[in-house]
């Protein structure tokens, strides 16, 4: 007899103030636990900090939650998709069905990347250097592009306090990989943009375990059922890092940079939130 596949809801949801935030978490944690489910992450969006992704501008820009619920079955998780039609005049949400990647298979991946840390630790504490910050800024622009969030490091950096970060990630992959912008990269045979991804992953592990960051959820075929159209995704990762800096310190390392010519490569799109976890009452 085949077990019962697990079943994740992420939300995306308009809520402004704190107290509207806790109101939704606490009825996604309530039906969650009543179904034999349970509150995977609860966290803030940053909002200067994102990628918005070209299909839904103005909904990404209005997000201010970021609720992940695990169900033990489909059935369940439908159960409480159902249930949050009711919660409609109180929350602005998009919810997307997914199918979670195992927590021991993460647990393995990421006992790899601490003992890849071991031996290419990199510096990522609070940089007094005020050249040495725009540095890291200027290469950060390289790698992901000037222009791209709405604010800038510098806010990004005093928004966040100094704390974790969690960088959700919505991938969508080209079908063949584009490597126009760095020919010198392409492989002699065509391949998915999949697979470039996934080199990239490969490629990029000794650069996020350097700066102490981990892979903390990933999920399989989301699928959008309910707010602003945003089209077909592949994959949902989270990634959480020490602080932005830490971020900013792994875009700096050369390695990392080469890795990212893959990611680039094998994304059709993506959208890209920073966020941390809301403060408990």
């Amino acid at each position: 007899m085949l077990r019962p596949k697990p079943y994740a809801l992420l939300d995306l949801v308009e809520a402004k103030t704190p107290s509207v935030q806790r109101d939704f978490v606490r009825k996604a944690t309530h039906l969650a636990n009543d179904l034999g489910g349970r509150l995977a992450l609860a966290n803030k969006v940053l909002p200067p900090m994102f990628i918005p992704d070209e299909r839904a501008l103005e909904a990404d820009r209005a997000t201010d939650l970021l609720v992940i619920t695990w169900y033990p079955t489909t059935e369940a998780g439908e159960v409480a998709f159902a249930a949050r039609k009711e919660w409609a005049d109180q929350f602005a949400h998009r919810t997307y069905a997914t199918q979670p990647i195992m927590p021991f298979v993460l647990k393995i991946n990421n006992a790899v990347l601490s003992t890849l840390g071991l031996f290419s630790r990199a510096a990522a504490s609070m940089c007094e250097d005020q050249q040495q910050m725009q540095s890291l800024i200027a290469t950060a622009d390289i790698v992901q592009g000037v222009g791209i969030y709405e604010g800038n490091w510098t806010e990004q950096l005093e928004l966040s306090n100094n704390q974790p970060i969690w960088m959700l990630n919505f991938l969508e992959y080209t079908e063949e990989a584009n490597f126009e912008a760095d020919a010198e990269h392409a492989s002699a045979k065509p391949i998915s943009g999949a697979k470039a991804y996934a080199e990239y992953g490969n490629r990029m592990a000794t650069s996020l375990a350097s700066v102490g960051g981990r892979i903390v959820w990933r999920s399989s075929a989301p699928k959008q059922l309910s707010g602003t159209d945003d089209g077909q995704w592949h994959e949902i990762a989270i990634a959480t890092y020490p602080s932005i800096q830490a971020l900013l310190t792994m875009y700096a390392r050369p390695a990392y940079r080469a890795a990212h010519v893959y990611r680039k490569a094998g994304l059709a799109r993506t959208r890209l939130v920073a966020t941390q976890p809301i403060a408990e009452e």
